[in-house]
């Protein structure tokens, strides 16, 4: 009953105190046990008991905490005595208590009813408090306990006790030390502002007020009118032959009456030979044909694609001579294309 009685007392304490806590400080509470050592000429046996602690933090590192405890240890010989301390303590952290361990050292002064007879008693220690919580720590420490005005004599006591804080916040995490931003790149050349890297630009001289997709050439919207194109070329030839200047002339005259078309060109081959060369002479035909309305009459290139398909879309025999020649050609498609106002 005694040591209820001890427990439910500080309990009491601490309901007086929790009014002012807020604005003073964080208070505390910390029951544990506490078992003791005795020293050899006391003639006891080691015992251990409830401890009960009031404490007050005044910084992040040092508290100062008023505790009791009560042993009843035995008499060698037999027989029991009764043993009350009452002592103040002052614990200081040796870190600034952010990590969940924290070593620490204390020191105190207090009073021994050692059965009746009253001493003053001294105690020094260390320890380690680990968190658990925002507001809930453990603490174990080991002291040593002089008593002055006997007969000198020292204990030995280890102490573990929860730690209950009234009002105390969770602590954040520390926060990572931002890493500077890297310095926004250098935009990419874009030589027609049409919103295209000239790196992956294929119509790199676009005019300003065509819409573009996004390897920057003009988005065709539909087809207006089929051109059919004389220009045949001998066979394994993709060199465009000057009898055939005159018909991709009236293309660029065309183009240039009316500025907001663009046109296809589509390169064909006969049947002589593998899929695989035919596709490539068929693209090197349409090409020859975009290159000649390029550099001989100053078409942007923008304005032109060109498309090889081979041997797939014959326009006659391929069993016949003449049948092949009428195959290897190029046709021109006119498509109107989206005219549209980008902002630059």
């Amino acid at each position: 009953m005694r040591k209820l009685s001890l427990v439910l007392g500080f309990v009491s304490i601490l309901g007086s105190l929790n009014s002012v806590q807020a604005a003073e400080g964080q208070f505390y509470i910390a029951p544990g046990l506490q078992w003791m050592d005795f020293d050899g000429n006391r003639g006891l046996e080691n015992d251990t008991g409830p401890i009960l602690g009031l404490g007050y933090d005044f910084t992040d590192r040092t508290s100062f905490e008023l505790s009791t405890f009560d042993l009843d240890p035995s008499v060698n010989g037999g027989g029991e005595i009764d043993l009350d301390h009452y002592k103040l303590d002052m614990f200081y952290d040796l870190n600034d208590n952010d990590g969940r361990v924290t070593p620490f050292v204390v020191g105190g002064l207090g009073n021994t009813d050692f059965n009746g007879e009253n001493s003053t008693m001294i105690d020094v220690g260390a320890g380690l408090k680990v968190g658990l919580s925002g507001n809930v720590e453990w603490r174990t420490a080991i002291r040593a306990f002089n008593y002055l005005g006997g007969d000198d004599d020292r204990d030995v006591g280890i102490d573990s006790s929860l730690i209950f804080y009234f009002g105390r916040e969770s602590r954040p995490a520390p926060r990572p030390t931002p890493e500077p931003e890297p310095a926004p790149a250098a935009p990419a050349p874009d030589s027609d502002r049409d919103g295209v890297p000239d790196s992956r630009d294929e119509c790199p001289d676009t005019p300003m007020n065509y819409a573009v997709d996004d390897v920057g050439c003009p988005i065709p919207v539909e087809e207006v009118a089929r051109v059919e194109l004389d220009v045949l070329f001998e066979f394994d030839r993709d060199v465009v032959r000057p009898q055939y200047l005159p018909e991709i002339e009236e293309v660029a005259e065309f183009m240039e009456q009316y500025p907001d078309v663009v046109v296809e060109l589509e390169g064909h081959t006969d049947s002589m030979g593998t899929n695989e060369y035919n596709q490539d002479l068929s693209q090197r035909r349409a090409n020859a044909v975009r290159q000649s309305l390029i550099d001989d009459f100053d078409v942007q290139g923008s304005r032109i694609t060109a498309t090889g398909y081979g041997e797939e879309q014959p326009v006659a025999t391929n069993d016949t001579a003449a049948g092949r020649q009428e195959n290897r050609r190029v046709i021109t498609v006119i498509i109107k294309t989206l005219q549209r106002y980008r902002p630059r």
